[in-house]
């Protein structure tokens, strides 16, 4: 929310970087208007975005810390087989199916299993972002070595506790609790976002823009001089410096909360294959034989040497097995590989690699690793970090300009009238 009042907040030093910006006159008085609107009308869902953003980096590091009982086993010598673990988990929820098991990381993790409803099994559901499922908990931690039940919780539900904390923050972050609407909402958003981070960068653009001190000099922080510049220096500063990250994450954020609308664009330049739906060999009945997880899981393994197997699911609408695989080079942490293997007799059916895909299939394959940092490793996840502390301290900052403008305004309009002043 950069204002216009470049008077006021600029250093009086001749020479000063804020007297050199390129923007000018008319087009810098809109723009600040602009901007400074477009921030005030989105600082909630930016509060909100921020915020939970930043629990989100490390989600997982903090979901295991605050819930140590769900994720953390005594290792053993042999894991049971995966039909023992889905055995027990849809003994104790019999109204429930398996569809989906991650496997342990480390020796020392959980087995996680997604269900479904036994009665929605042979439904194929669109999945959008933090839209409820048809089952009070869809995910279950086992002991891979005892089949024992750790805990289960919803990642769609809304449930106030420990063990939902971080799924009730990424259903914030992405649909507020809205489910469809609330994800069209945030994306709605993200695009305004996107666009007011631009307006705020052109009304900080310095004249002499290929000069480095023009830039450095826009990211020093006045102490000293009054509350206003404090929260103006403060409020430009954390959005140049954090700038390219959060240039990314708005712009993964559209993506990710409207993919319908962006997904064809993409298709106009490079069509990903990944859209390719993945050929069907019939339908399974439930409680009908299938091979062993474990014989397909050799399969991937013996296909791609050197993989870290993430996950083994069921699709019985289609009668397959999908194994998901991190190779070398992936960006995602939980790979970008699936093979699908018959259920009836293991047979390999169709591979969906993105070595082999498009620039379209390799764009979209970046989005959700660049969101959330985890393309880059600890590296990723400091720096969306240090992006949603950013947008925090912008928010503040930004309506604390407004704020002490405004009240400065104000104040100043019985003095141009030459009425006398409450106070004084």
């Amino acid at each position: 929310m950069n204002s216009d009042a470049v008077k006021s907040s600029a250093v009086s030093t001749k020479g000063s970087p804020m007297q050199a910006l390129a923007l000018k006159g008319a087009a810098r008085r809109w723009s600040a208007k602009l901007h400074r609107w477009s921030g005030l009308a989105l600082l909630a869902f930016l509060l909100i975005a921020g915020i939970t953003g930043a629990i989100m980096a490390f989600r997982w590091e903090i979901d295991r810390a605050i819930n140590p009982k769900l994720f953390a086993v005594k290792p053993q010598s042999q894991r049971l087989p995966l039909q023992t673990l889905t055995d027990s988990v849809e003994r104790r929820f019999p109204d429930a199916i398996a569809t989906t098991v991650v496997l342990p990381k480390t020796s020392g993790d959980a087995a996680i299993v997604y269900i479904k409803s036994r009665m929605e099994a042979h439904v194929a559901h669109v999945h959008v972002v933090g839209m409820k499922g048809s089952v009070d908990f869809n995910q279950i931690f086992v002991n891979p070595y005892s089949a024992e039940v750790l805990g289960q919780r919803s990642t769609t539900r809304f449930v106030a506790s420990w063990e939902n904390f971080v799924p009730d923050i990424v259903r914030l972050h992405y649909a507020l609790f809205l489910d469809e609407a609330g994800a069209w909402f945030m994306g709605v958003c993200a695009v305004l976002w996107f666009l007011t981070t631009l307006v705020g960068l052109g009304l900080s653009w310095p004249k002499a823009w290929r000069s480095l001190r023009r830039w450095t000099g826009l990211m020093v922080v006045r102490t000293g001089q009054g509350g206003y510049k404090l929260n103006y220096d403060l409020h430009r500063s954390a959005n140049l410096i954090t700038l390219p990250v959060l240039v990314v994450v708005a712009f993964t954020s559209v993506y990710l909360n409207l993919p319908g609308l962006v997904k064809p664009v993409v298709k106009a330049f490079s069509p990903a294959t990944g859209t390719v739906e993945v050929p069907a060999v019939g339908a399974r009945e439930l409680s009908a034989p299938k091979v062993a997880a474990e014989r397909v899981m050799a399969s991937a393994r013996e296909a791609f040497p050197g993989a870290r197997l993430h996950s083994v699911g069921m699709d019985y609408r289609k009668g397959l097995y999908s194994v998901r695989l991190q190779l070398p080079g992936d960006v995602s942490p939980t790979g970008n590989t699936t093979a699908y293997f018959d259920m009836r007799d293991g047979r390999a059916v169709f591979t969906r690699k993105l070595a082999d895909g498009t620039g379209g299939d390799v764009f979209q394959a970046w989005m959700w690793p660049l969101h959330t940092g985890g393309a880059f490793g600890l590296v990723g996840q400091c720096l969306v970090l240090l992006g949603a502390l950013a947008l925090v301290i912008t928010c503040f900052t930004g309506f604390n300009v407004w704020s002490r403008k405004r009240r400065s305004e104000r104040r100043a309009r019985p003095r141009r009238s030459g009425l006398p002043v409450l106070g004084s």
